[in-house]
């Protein structure tokens, strides 16, 4: 049976192999995740617009250290500008998308930070040798379906040990900023328990999130949304003085002035 993968899901195998590998081959990656070859040659473009890896004759390779920690120019970069204006100082981020935070300590450079994560995916991620951030995973039983760890006593009373300062969501659906959506019951479980620990709940809605759908929905209650793409008119009806919205077309404002 082959796993079906949502994009940015399938983009943190794609890091996390590369990280383990160095170099993949287009076709390799292909054939392993059960896609076309035209899908991951579309991953590996968009991975390169965020200059976590460089596209090479055939496949990729993995340079996380590549990217310059002053350059905002892109609009990837404008949602980080935005991230970094929200985390506090020692900031201890909880995380559940590899590309986006990989991205995130590339313009950290070696500010102290901790991670939080249950995901060995993620975690894979980050060895990269250029990346300095300490890394919590919790103890417990790991879930081979997501490849999440089962946190002993809870994914709630383990993340509240630790205290995150931040965690930063990235749902595979979402009907309203308030109640968004996960393929797995343990990813939502991890995701619900992030937000009520944290003190700062940023949520990143991806285009492709407001039209999926998804199986295992949770309230949550971001601080901010950040729309990597366009979002139906629906989700800007929220009191912005409740959840402030930064939309794509507010970056391309931005850059225009």
């Amino acid at each position: 049976m082959v796993t079906m993968y949502v994009p940015h899901e399938r983009r943190s195998l794609i890091l996390s192999l590369l990280e383990q590998r160095g170099y993949l081959r287009t076709a390799a990656v292909a054939q392993e995740l059960g896609v076309t070859e035209e899908t991951v040659r579309t991953d590996l473009i968009a991975l390169q617009r965020q200059r976590l890896l460089q596209r090479v004759h055939g496949g990729a390779r993995f340079i996380p250290h590549s990217v310059d920690r002053n350059d905002f120019s892109s609009v990837d970069s404008q949602y980080i500008r935005h991230i970094l204006a929200h985390l506090p100082e020692h900031v201890c981020i909880y995380a559940d998308d590899a590309p986006l935070l990989l991205h995130l300590l590339t313009h950290l450079g070696s500010l102290p930070c901790t991670l939080i994560t249950p995901s060995l995916q993620v975690a894979e991620a980050l060895r990269a040798p250029a990346l300095t951030q300490q890394v919590i995973l919790p103890g417990g039983y790991l879930d081979k379906e997501t490849q999440l760890i089962r946190a002993e006593g809870g994914a709630l009373r383990f993340l509240r040990e630790h205290h995150p300062s931040l965690a930063l969501l990235c749902p595979a659906a979402a009907s309203s900023p308030q109640r968004i959506s996960y393929r797995h019951a343990l990813q939502a479980e991890w995701a619900q328990a992030a937000s009520r620990a944290a003190q700062q709940t940023l949520l990143i809605l991806r285009q492709e999130a407001v039209s999926n759908a998804s199986a295992h929905s949770i309230s949550c209650s971001p601080h901010l949304l950040i729309a990597a793409g366009d979002i139906p008119d629906s989700f800007l009806t929220i009191p912005h003085e409740l959840v402030p919205v930064i939309t794509i077309q507010d970056i391309r404002d931005a850059q225009e002035t």
